[in-house]
């Protein structure tokens, strides 16, 4: 296909080359052997006319008029006669100045011979061949040829016929002025018409000889210029085509053919240097390929692991403090994770009735029951920057740090109780008439405890856990287990924190379980119901 392709586009580039060339030169050579041919003729014309003139002067030289007016005779009888031979001349007519037909009438005769004077013989002669003059003559060339005393000459058609009409104008000599006067400078006008016909067969007859010699000589040499193409050019080139396709199919031992020492030849030796680039290429990309993907399956098998170790962390972190997680990124070693006393402030919270509610729920809806609340209240306690220390049964004990003041921790565990307040009431709503409505004892106490790891066990069988342990923690623990359902009783030193941020309602000084002192506790208001504290 590409050959096809390729030598049909040689082809039609040779053959519209040499149509160019050719016929260029064909238009060339045939106008220019028209241009001949009819110059030739109007030359036989212009000395046919000449001839004409020269005979009808010297007839008049010797006072012979008679002898002009056979000529004329003569000249009409011969190109009446119907052969193919005869001479092309249409008409030859002569005119006086004044446009009238001469040697027709005895008007010029007569003249001549009261000025002059003929002999009786030559009158009689004349006499003899007298008729009727023919029509008037006029028009622009007569005119011209009048005034400029030159001959005019055009190509006209008339009849459906071209002919090259001529006038010509016979002066009045100084040597004819004895006879003619000399008032006037034109004796008469020779017209002269001449058919083109002729001619122009000849002309066509030329251009088709040269039209055809051109159409062959293009179909010869478009012959010859696309057989010497198709082997020099299209044929070495279908050969490289050829083995770039072998090439593109991944064959790198084909070769094209180089031999000969051209530009093709050149043109075959870069291409096959190029295939062995190619093939040591290929090799090369085979290998780094194997490589590639070598490295691509062991990073797959390391983003597997790593997706695995993330999803281990994940599920992890759900029992690890977010405080515990902030150490351990910042140091793996986890050296902080020992105990230290730390101000903190505890929250303890647990279910009302959850002994009724055991004998009320099978141990399993039970356990839904708790895992539905207390998984909502993570996202408030993370919220508000507290850790998860441990839950027991229906218990839940949270501890709130800060590092940049006291105040914060206090507030922080205060929020998150009312909030876990405000969510356990929409929690209620929300699945009434699939659990039993919950209520919550929550307290909040705030002092200094030992926070950090703790390591039980030894061995290989050792855990930690991370905690605070103290008094403020047992404290809370009692504060929760004071309060009614649904309030949020704190100790004084959280009260003393959070007394510009929250309504206090003062509960008095109470004894608790394994604590030796009175402790004065507080009632925290939620917002809402302020109105009623007077």
């Amino acid at each position: 296909m590409l050959r096809s392709r390729l030598a049909l586009k040689i082809t039609l580039l040779i053959v519209a080359v040499l149509i160019v060339g050719f016929g260029v030169s064909t238009i060339v050579t045939i106008q220019r052997e028209s241009s001949a041919l009819v110059e030739q003729n109007k030359q036989a014309v212009r000395r046919l006319t000449q001839a004409v003139v020269a005979s009808i002067e010297a007839a008049m030289l010797q006072e012979r008029p008679d002898v002009t007016r056979s000529l004329i005779q003569e000249l009409r009888e011969l190109r009446a006669q119907p052969r193919e031979d005869t001479s092309p001349l249409e008409s030859l007519m002569i005119y006086r100045r004044n446009g009238v037909e001469a040697f027709t009438d005895m008007a010029t005769a007569a003249e001549v011979a009261r000025t002059a004077g003929l002999s009786d013989e030559v009158m009689k002669n004349i006499a003899k061949m007298e008729r009727a003059p023919g029509t008037t003559m006029s028009g622009p060339l007569f005119a011209r040829a009048l005034e400029t005393q030159t001959r005019q000459e055009s190509l006209e058609m008339a009849g459906g016929v071209s002919l090259f009409t001529l006038h010509y104008p016979i002066l009045n000599k100084e040597r004819c002025q004895g006879c003619h006067g000399s008032d006037h400078k034109v004796r008469a006008v020779v017209r002269v018409a001449t058919s083109m016909e002729p001619v122009f067969g000849e002309v066509r007859r030329l251009r088709n000889r040269q039209i055809l010699i051109a159409v062959l000589t293009i179909l010869a040499a478009a012959t010859v210029l696309t057989v010497a193409m198709r082997s020099v050019v299209v044929g070495p080139i279908g050969a490289l085509s050829a083995v770039a396709r072998r090439i593109g199919d991944g064959d790198f031992e084909a070769r094209a053919p180089a031999a000969a020492r051209d530009e093709i030849g050149e043109l075959g030796g870069a291409f096959n240097d190029m295939t062995s680039r190619l093939a040591q290429a290929h090799t090369e990309l085979a290998t780094k390929n194997k490589e590639l993907q070598t490295a691509l399956q062991n990073l797959q098998e390391s983003r597997q692991r790593v997706a695995l170790l993330e999803q281990l962390k994940g599920e992890l972190s759900k029992f690890v403090p977010d405080a515990v997680k902030k150490l351990l990124e910042q140091n793996p070693n986890a050296t902080e994770l020992e105990k230290r006393t730390v101000e903190v402030s505890v929250v303890f919270l647990d279910i009302a009735g959850y002994t009724k509610l055991s004998e009320q729920l099978d141990a399993r809806r039970l356990n839904q029951l708790v895992q539905t609340y207390f998984s909502s209240f993570l996202e408030i306690i993370q919220k508000h920057h507290g850790d998860v220390n441990e839950t027991a049964g229906d218990g839940l004990m949270v501890i709130f740090q800060s590092e940049r003041s006291s105040t914060d921790h206090a507030l922080n565990a205060t929020r998150a109780a009312f909030a876990i307040h405000q969510r356990t009431g929409t929690l209620n709503e929300e699945y009434g008439g699939i659990f039993p409505s919950v209520q919550l004892h929550m307290g909040i106490n705030t002092g200094e405890a030992l926070v950090g790891a703790t390591k039980l066990g030894t061995g290989a069988g050792q855990r930690w856990t991370f905690t605070a342990t103290g008094p403020t923690t047992n404290v809370a623990a009692r504060f929760a287990g004071s309060a009614q359902g649904g309030e949020i009783v704190v100790g004084p030193a959280t009260a003393e924190r959070i007394r510009g941020h929250f309504v206090l309602e003062s509960l008095g000084e109470k004894t608790f379980k394994n604590v030796s002192q009175p402790i004065h506790v507080y009632r925290v208001i939620p917002p809402g119901i302020y109105e009623k504290i007077v």
